[in-house]
């Protein structure tokens, strides 16, 4: 990964993720990206010039505060502000990250989750599903006051998909620095049949095309898929969930719904990384598993 990009609302309360983000950036070499997304207040005057002035004025403001902020939180880091900083106007925070990313060419997006602290704060249900629906880049979602000091264990829920082993390639790169155990887990439903020669005919594809050796693999029954990845989480104690956003209903639309869950708070205790199946078809312009495949050999 070249490139890593992290939204903040430079929230003190959030300096936890903001240190995450920018120790991954260094442990991975990438180039460290910092988005502010401000709203621009209403100002009241006598002509669209002066309008203009007072615009420029608040957007150099919210560039120094966003530079301030970095500074003052990662002052005992090595390299902090080896930083390229964004200050964004916008009224809508999903758009505005995901105009970043692509003009960035992101590799890797990360944001927190709505701090309670905060009267604005980055992270709801309808941001985090329009993340996941449109973003080329996997999405790490960081819960708050989440220390890294190490990546030890990660899990990857599973439903045997082609673009599952393009994503567990990411996943091995993504956490190789560290030599953790990536563990492949598959949950499945109860009219699911074959689940055992489902997961070795999977098992033996993703021997082949990733070269990774802590990888192992495990089937999860529980009474739904929910509480089945809570109960892995609680028995691994992994630094990382990785999870596949589908097309069709899932555990995500649960996640995030408003009339559940306001936030990802309180369901997920550990950083989700999340890529988006659609995207990744999208990205190598087939129809058929097979071309995705041959693309996980290079």
């Amino acid at each position: 990964m070249k490139t890593l990009l992290y939204a903040t609302d430079c929230n003190p309360n959030t300096e936890e993720a903001l240190k995450y983000a920018h120790r991954l950036s260094r442990v991975l070499k990438a180039s460290f990206h910092v988005l502010h997304v401000y709203d621009l207040r209403s100002f009241t005057t006598a002509n669209v010039r002066s309008r203009g002035v007072l615009e420029k004025n608040y957007f150099l403001d919210q560039l120094e505060v966003l530079k301030q902020y970095c500074k003052e939180q990662l002052k005992n880091e090595l390299g902090a502000m080896d930083a390229e900083f964004h200050a964004v106007k916008s009224t809508n925070i999903s758009k505005a990250i995901l105009k970043t990313a692509q003009d960035i060419k992101a590799d890797l997006v990360i944001v927190g989750v709505k701090s309670t602290k905060s009267l604005r704060g980055f992270f709801t249900g309808n941001i985090a599903k329009n993340l996941m629906d449109k973003l080329k880049s996997p999405l790490l979602i960081l819960p708050d006051d989440y220390y890294l000091h190490d990546i030890s264990t990660v899990l990857y829920a599973t439903d045997f998909e082609p673009t599952d082993v393009f994503a567990l390639k990411r996943v091995a790169k993504l956490v190789e620095s560290y030599r953790a155990l990536i563990k492949v887990f598959h949950i499945p439903l109860k009219t699911e049949v074959n689940v055992e020669n489902k997961m070795e005919v999977f098992k033996e594809e993703v021997m082949k095309k990733i070269d990774y050796p802590e990888i192992i693999f495990s089937i999860e029954y529980a009474d739904d898929v929910e509480s089945g990845i809570h109960n892995s989480i609680q028995e691994e104690i992994p630094e990382m969930l990785v999870m596949m956003e589908r097309e069709q209903p899932s555990f995500f639309d649960r996640l995030f719904c408003k009339d559940t869950v306001e936030t990802i708070e309180g369901k997920i205790s550990i950083p989700l990384l999340v890529f988006n199946k659609k995207s990744i078809l999208e990205m190598y312009g087939q129809d058929s598993n097979d071309t995705l495949k041959e693309q996980t050999m290079n």
